[in-house]
């Protein structure tokens, strides 16, 4: 039983390696800036840092020997404590000693979740950190004569080695986690953005249908387990199907911070056209995103790959220029058999969805050679809506 759960979570584990890759430009609601001043309050020249954008401030709570840690050594430990992964981690205590001098130094740090746009500043002034805190608006200055077409990337659940790794929230120019599996040039090369940019949705397995780690085991065996197929036609109930809300709100109120983040990267004057492409627990994130965004841009195309507990919310499919559903045949008439079905994220029609040459659904082929519990959900299936899919078919995808 342990080796399918790695089965399931190995392409995942596998992206471990990238996260401390370079992962190009970043964007976050608090801008972190660091300098000293002397005692006339001027910028010593040279110490002026803006540091790194991230969804979380920080608060000073105790300095240890303040006046003896120098402007490098706080922005290295302000980076540690605001970059490190897990979210449980809300207060750090960092302390070590000077190679040279032998001075002790500490630094007690709290952080929290910010939904508006901060400037945060530290300033070493008479030998003392202080903190300032100054809102700034939301929306981007318009640089550009003509609005841009952004495509997002929202990605799902990242694998159990990254349980406690929550989304941090933040809007980035890579596919850092290497999640799309090349997915993503397909999308760029196809629909010709002026921008790309990738969020993270990967929230815990507990927000899920699954809503534990052994409940998707339990599933996954007793899918795949069987007399015979014919006897496992009728034994759909063996998926976790049954709604988890709560979770699936979690994870749309942290798409509200996503969305927010986004708008900085946005004009302020003139409406850019966005188009989406999400996967599983991406899904929920993107809905939460989409109403912050709706007053602020034109929606274009959404992609909508395997949604997770799709039919719990939607959006107003109307506004977008087309909105597509893709994923296992579950729910409709002939549906596929249970051993071809997306068992990670078992699938509902996402609420609200309209039916036109614009708008609906696409099911795997029944010819796909690659119809499982895991390959029927994964991004690295999803060749066969640019390879399957013809022009004036449902689930489309051009300009």
């Amino acid at each position: 039983m342990r080796f399918f759960l790695l089965l399931f979570l190995f392409p995942f584990f596998s992206n471990a390696q990238f996260f401390n890759k370079k992962i190009g430009d970043v964007t976050g609601l608090v801008k972190f800036a660091v300098w000293e001043e002397d005692t006339n309050g001027v910028v010593i020249q040279g110490s002026k840092q803006v540091l790194f954008q991230h969804n979380f401030s920080v608060d000073l709570v105790h300095i240890k020997n303040p006046q003896h840690i120098s402007v490098e050594e706080f922005k290295q430990k302000v980076f540690q404590f605001v970059s490190t992964p897990k979210t449980v981690v809300k207060v750090a205590k960092i302390a070590w000693e000077d190679s040279v001098t032998g001075i002790k130094k500490k630094i007690i740090l709290r952080r929290k979740t910010e939904e508006q746009a901060l400037q945060l500043c530290f300033i070493k002034r008479n030998g003392n950190w202080l903190i300032f805190k100054e809102q700034v608006p939301i929306l981007g200055d318009t640089i550009l004569p003509i609005p841009k077409r952004v495509l997002l990337f929202v990605n799902g659940y990242r694998g159990y080695e990254r349980e406690e790794n929550e989304s941090d929230n933040l809007v980035t120019s890579k596919d850092r986690y290497h999640y799309w599996y090349k997915l993503d040039d397909r999308f760029i090369d196809t629909l010709k953005p002026t921008e790309s940019y990738y969020l993270d949705g990967s929230l815990s397995v507990k927000t899920s249908n699954h809503r534990n780690t052994i409940r998707f085991v339990k599933s996954y065996y007793f899918s795949n387990h069987f007399v015979n197929r014919t006897d496992s036609l009728k034994k759909y109930k063996r998926l976790n199907v049954d709604p988890n809300p709560t979770g699936f709100y979690y994870r749309k109120e942290k798409g509200r911070i996503g969305g927010k983040a986004l708008l900085l990267k946005l004009h302020q004057n003139q409406k850019d056209t966005i188009d989406i492409v999400c996967h599983s627990m991406g899904y929920a994130y993107a809905l939460g995103m989409i109403e912050v965004l709706k007053d602020h841009v034109v929606f274009g195309n959404i992609y909508i790959l395997s949604p997770e507990n799709g039919c719990q919310d939607g959006a107003d499919w109307a506004q977008f220029q087309q909105a597509w559903q893709y994923g296992s045949n579950l729910d409709q008439p002939n549906p596929d058999p249970i051993w071809e079905q997306d068992g990670i994220a078992p699938q509902c029609e996402v609420k609200g969805m309209i039916y036109d040459s614009k708008h609906g659904r696409a099911f795997i082929p029944k010819t796909w050679p690659k119809k499982n519990f895991v390959d029927s959900h994964m991004p690295y299936n999803y060749d066969w809506i640019f390879e399957r899919i013809k022009k004036g078919e449902a689930g489309y995808i051009g300009r």
